[in-house]
């Protein structure tokens, strides 16, 4: 069984996480923070019904699963909001963010890496 204390050892598992939150957000289970219209918001396009994980002026090859992407500097990439919004399945800033959202990804974590190694153990 995978225990908490060998997630830091596989951060691979952390970036196809983060790649799947990015891919598909969980917005659409929670209240959906959309706008009906084309917006100019002090100099930004927000386009109508617009994905933030999709877009290409922030992700290189948006589409494509890529979870190498969070792998080149882990520091660097924030998904609470405080340095720099590039997606937020759990929110963003320090009052919108969910406060659970540290133990919701290590949950995430932990019950991906436990049922991958359940699963290749059976084959």
């Amino acid at each position: 069984m995978v225990k908490e204390d060998d997630l830091p050892k596989i951060p691979y598992l952390k970036a196809v996480i983060l790649e799947g939150l990015r891919k598909h957000p969980l917005g659409p289970f929670l209240m959906p923070h959309a706008v009906t219209h084309d917006v100019d918001f002090n100099g930004y396009m927000v386009p109508r019904n617009g994905t933030m994980g999709l877009d290409p002026n922030v992700w290189e090859n948006p589409m494509e699963f890529k979870p190498e992407r969070f792998l080149i500097d882990e520091k660097a990439f924030d998904i609470s909001g405080n340095k720099e919004i590039k997606m937020m399945p759990f929110g963003a800033g320090r009052r919108r963010i969910c406060p659970g959202h540290v133990l919701a990804m290590l949950h995430l974590e932990y019950f991906v890496a436990n049922l991958v190694r359940k699963k290749k153990g059976r084959n």
